[in-house]
């Protein structure tokens, strides 16, 4: 059975060759979706390492709203 960052990279790389980009994702997109693609647009190769960091650095890119 694949690992999750496994998983995640198969379909980030997917959504890479099918045109999807960061710019064009719509609202509040899955945070390692996103940065897969930028890495990728950078010119970057996904790794398991850096698809789990992005998991670990949390869920949206926006401030919580229980603390401000």
């Amino acid at each position: 059975m694949e690992n999750l960052e496994k998983t995640q990279i198969e379909v980030i790389l997917d959504a890479y060759a099918r045109g999807l980009r960061s710019n064009n994702l719509g609202e509040q997109p899955a945070p390692w979706m996103l940065h897969g693609l930028k890495i990728l647009e950078s010119g970057g190769k996904l790794t398991e390492e850096a698809i789990a960091t992005i998991n670990r650095s949390g869920g949206t890119d926006h401030p919580d709203p229980w603390f401000g």
